[in-house]
């Protein structure tokens, strides 16, 4: 039996908002062919929730064959295949519940590079997640509140998932009063058919991944920016906000042409609402699906989310994979083009955090597979699987950049795009074309953070000399436990009178020595302090326990994540990271006065990171408002006004607040 695998590219499992764009089920028997170009009439019938088409699939003989393995979807029974005669029926069999796979004799052996055309009758109902590659959530459905067909769905038989491109022309019928959200390379006008249902007809003139759509009673509004369009169709009830992400959207897609290079599927980018019974969100060729409760919420703009999202048409969509085994170059480079978003909007200060937290994400379960083995070792639905692929995934682009430098970085980012644009790509071709651009064989790199599991731990020793001056001068030893790291380490001395001293040194062994001076008291020595390399101390085993909680917590799974939380106070009573989520779990239970206790133990705590004293006081203040104590709120909120820390907004929240009354909303948290 084939393993099930599904590749989600958002954070279904981590984040508030999830964006997701793959599903896979992978073929143990791979079958020789190349599909080039889909016909598709299919029809949505939402009230008896059935989907009925006929696809004609042409396709190559990559090597001499006889028969040909294809997926589909197992709600959708196939009456027939038959011959590019049209009439000569083909003998297949259909295996819905193993592998998903359909596997036809095409009568005849075929010689290598021969052009097939087989023709698929087939239907049969999409309301449930049954017969998809996830168990328990659907990625096709047709129904009367709306309608979607996602590629990952196979809800079309096709070949070699995420990698098999090909053109298509995709006719699409649905009721009267319906519109298809959709993308496609020429201009789409419906059809008023005898029966008045309307087809709507879509073009891929360059070989995609097709095939994905919604369908319903959409509210359109199109934004113009930077030379894009982007569409947005929601249904009813939704719009409240829809110029704002459209607007996002369109400052995202904007940034990557500038950063990465032009928007491969011309000037339109679609966006689509679909419900909460699917992935929180999906990418698709041109377009991106955003589940009602995302579009509908009125907590902050998930922007990272979005970002990330919109990084897939160039990760993913124009340039594809060999395989499912690379898809570090799709997910661990979206997630970090995301990063990269956020960092042009943050001060220095908020992206050494934004870092910090990606730290954090990657270590949970980093040792559990090399990014290399990961989509073949972990179930990409699992938390193990996002910490390797996703955010192990995006710091090593990191430390690659600063590896490299940002300019021999970028350019390898915007020649890995026009290079692969419309082809599909592997991590060798991507670390061949790092060592063209960089001057340098980069293989200890690669075989370092993508082939193993593992990052180093440095420790510092030290004595510190008063010289004859008043001055000082700290000489030590930083160590680190892998044989196989090599490369510079930074070194930052904190005196008194915030007075800081920097080095660098070569590390390429497990230690070296070093020397600092200082007109200051030395305070202390920090290891890496620009955050360079993926690492583990002892404060970030601590984060990442809380970490974990934190993605409990944000599944409401509140037993967890305060089973975590005070996991990670036994091993640090004075981690003012874990005593803030800890407060902030009591606030979602409305437990104020144990909210209350617990901010204030994060601000008797170690305060990593800084913004976590101007939260707390905002966050304790909202706990006395939540009980009509509007002075003790005031105080608090006062308090919070003299940090002047401005971290995520902080004194916007202070000025709201002094203004009016807390009430409880999930949107408050930094």
């Amino acid at each position: 039996m084939t393993k099930l695998r599904t590749a989600l590219s958002g954070l279904v499992l981590a984040l508030p908002l999830a964006l997701v764009s793959i599903a896979t089920a992978q073929t143990e028997q791979v079958s020789p062919i190349d599909i080039t170009h889909y016909k598709i009439n299919a029809e949505l019938l939402p009230d008896s929730h059935t989907l009925k088409a006929q696809a004609t699939v042409t396709l190559k003989a990559l090597k001499p064959t006889q028969s040909a393995v294809l997926e589909m979807n197992g709600s959708l029974a196939i009456s027939s295949v038959k011959a590019a005669d049209g009439k000569t029926a083909l003998q297949f069999i259909q295996d819905k519940v193993n592998e998903l796979n359909v596997k036809v004799n095409l009568g005849q052996l075929y010689a290598a590079g021969s052009d097939i055309t087989l023709t698929f009758e087939y239907a049969g109902p999409l309301a449930t997640p049954e017969g998809g590659p996830i168990a328990d959530t659907r990625l096709a459905y047709v129904g009367p509140e709306g309608s979607y067909l996602f590629y990952a769905a196979r809800w079309f038989p096709f070949h070699g998932y995420a990698a098999d491109r090909a053109t298509s022309d995709i006719s699409l019928t649905v009721p009267a009063t319906w519109t298809v959200a959709g993308h496609s390379s020429s201009p789409v006008t419906p059809v008023t058919n005898k029966d008045g249902r309307k087809t709507f007809t879509f073009v891929e003139t360059q070989p995609v991944l097709p095939g994905s759509f919604a369908a319903g009673q959409f509210i359109t509004r199109t934004i113009s920016s930077g030379g894009m369009q982007i569409d947005l169709n929601v249904l009813p009830g939704s719009e409240v906000r829809i110029q704002e992400f459209g607007q996002e959207i369109a400052q995202i897609l904007q940034f990557y042409n500038n950063k990465f290079g032009q928007y491969a599927l011309g000037s339109r980018f679609v966006v689509a609402e679909v419900d909460d019974e699917t992935l929180e969100s999906y990418t698709g060729a041109g377009i991106a699906f955003l589940a009602h409760k995302t579009l509908a919420s009125d907590k902050a703009l998930p922007v990272e989310a979005l970002a990330r999202e919109v990084a897939y048409q160039w990760w993913g969509q124009a340039v594809g994979l060999k395989s499912f085994d690379d898809a570090w170059l799709s997910q661990g480079l979206g997630e970090y083009s995301s990063v990269l978003y956020r960092e042009s909007h943050e001060s220095a200060s908020e992206f050494h955090e934004t870092l910090s937290e990606i730290i954090e994400l990657a270590l949970a379960f980093e040792q559990e597979a090399p990014i290399a083995r990961a989509p073949a070792q972990l179930n990409d639905q699992s938390p193990a699987y996002r910490s390797v692929v996703f955010y192990k995934g995006a710091y090593v682009y990191h430390m690659l950049r600063t590896t490299i430098g940002d300019d021999k970085f970028f350019n390898l980012i915007k020649s890995y795009y026009s290079t692969y644009k419309g082809q599909n790509a592997g991590i060798d071709d991507f670390e061949s074309l790092t060592n063209k651009v960089s001057g340098a064989n980069l293989r200890g790199f690669y075989g370092l953070w993508i082939d193993s599991t593992g990052v180093p731990e440095f420790k510092v020793e030290y004595s510190i000399i008063r010289t004859k001056e008043g001055k000082f001068k700290v000489r030590g030893t930083v160590r680190q436990n892998m044989d196989s790291f090599r490369g510079p380490v930074g070194l930052a001395l904190e005196a008194e009178g915030g007075r800081e001293a920097k080095t660098t040194v070569d590390l390429r062994g497990t230690s070296q020595d070093f020397e600092l001076s200082s007109d200051g008291k030395p305070l202390e020595v920090v290891v890496d302090p620009e955050n360079r390399y993926l690492r583990i101390s002892d404060a970030i085993r601590t984060s990442v326990i809380v970490r974990r909680g934190i993605q409990h917590f944000q599944r409401e799974e509140y037993a967890e994540a305060e089973e975590q939380f005070r996991a990670a106070l036994k091993v640090n009573s004075r981690s003012s990271w874990a005593w803030y989520n800890l407060a902030q779990l009591y606030m979602e239970q409305r437990n104020w006065q144990k909210a209350r206790d617990a901010f204030t133990e994060a601000l008797n705590s170690d305060l990593e990171p800084s913004w976590l004293e101007v939260w707390s006081y905002i966050r304790k203040g909202n706990a006395w408002d939540a009980e009509d104590n509007r002075d003790r709120a005031v105080a608090e909120y006062n308090k919070a006004k003299e940090t002047g820390n401005t971290y995520n907004g902080a004194q916007q929240a202070v000025e709201k607040y002094l203004g009016q009354p807390y009430k409880k909303e999930r949107s408050v948290q930094p």
